[in-house]
């Protein structure tokens, strides 16, 4: 179906084109085709309907759940096995480092997309990228998807967003309360560094020392407000100086 889906596009791209400029001129572009096509072969023939059935009994304690920002489903696109998917319906699992996608099989099944073949994917206007993909993280970090959420001039800022849980046992039922962590990756000088601390962002900085220990000092309530939001503002700090 991969091979089939690529190859029908190009054949046919030719032989619609005229008339699928006229009814979409502001819009031509991949995803429009993409999406055309998919919904022409219904997506449930789709490849990436293929994976284990997606699961969830917690019984929350709190209002926080496994999920990251919602447990609802939102449009998002897709790169998997070399192929684009736009304006499916996914949500992500931080606790199990799940992807899910509502299938458009009967019943609107969840199902957990195959890791090894997620490359990319897009959701809440965020990118994620699976750093396991083309096995380039080494084993003893953190695998699995992580937010790539600067580009630098000579380096990749990540962000690793993930829960872990407690179970509370209340009478004869046992509860669960999730708290989220989150950790900071940095893609320079040909080799992924964890940056959770200080004093590692300096070793990779040293000619900012001091500008590091400024930000570190004057945004000091951010950071212990927002972490992710303070560690994205001083890489982009970093990247203009």
């Amino acid at each position: 179906m991969k091979n089939l889906r690529k190859k029908s596009i190009e054949i046919l791209f030719f032989a619609i084109f005229f008339n699928f400029y006229n009814l979409h001129s502001q819009s031509s572009n991949q995803s429009s085709v993409y999406n055309w096509f998919d919904n022409t072969i219904k997506k449930e023939n789709l490849p990436i309907n293929n994976g284990k059935l997606h699961t969830n009994f917690d019984k929350l304690l709190g209002a926080v759940d496994r999920y990251y920002i919602s447990d609802k489903f939102s449009p998002g696109n897709l790169g998997y096995e070399n192929q684009g998917y736009f304006d499916v319906s996914l949500k992500y699992d931080i606790y199990k480092d799940e992807l899910i996608l509502k299938s458009q099989e009967e019943g609107l099944i969840e199902i957990n997309l195959i890791k090894e073949n997620v490359q990319s994917f897009k959701l809440y206007d965020k990118k994620f990228v699976n750093l396991n993909f083309d096995k380039q993280l080494p084993s003893n970090f953190r695998g699995g998807y992580y937010e790539e959420n600067q580009t630098g001039k000579n380096f990749v800022f990540y962000i690793k967003h993930y829960k872990e849980k407690k179970d509370i046992i209340k009478g004869t039922e046992t509860f669960v309360d999730y708290y989220y962590k989150n950790q900071f990756l940095l893609f320079t000088q040909g080799k992924y560094n964890l940056i959770n601390s200080k004093n590692e962002l300096i070793k990779l900085f040293p000619n900012e020392k001091d500008k590091i220990n400024d930000f570190y000092l004057m945004n000091r309530n951010l950071k212990s407000e927002n972490e992710s939001r303070f560690m994205e503002n001083l890489m982009r700090y970093i990247n203009s100086i």
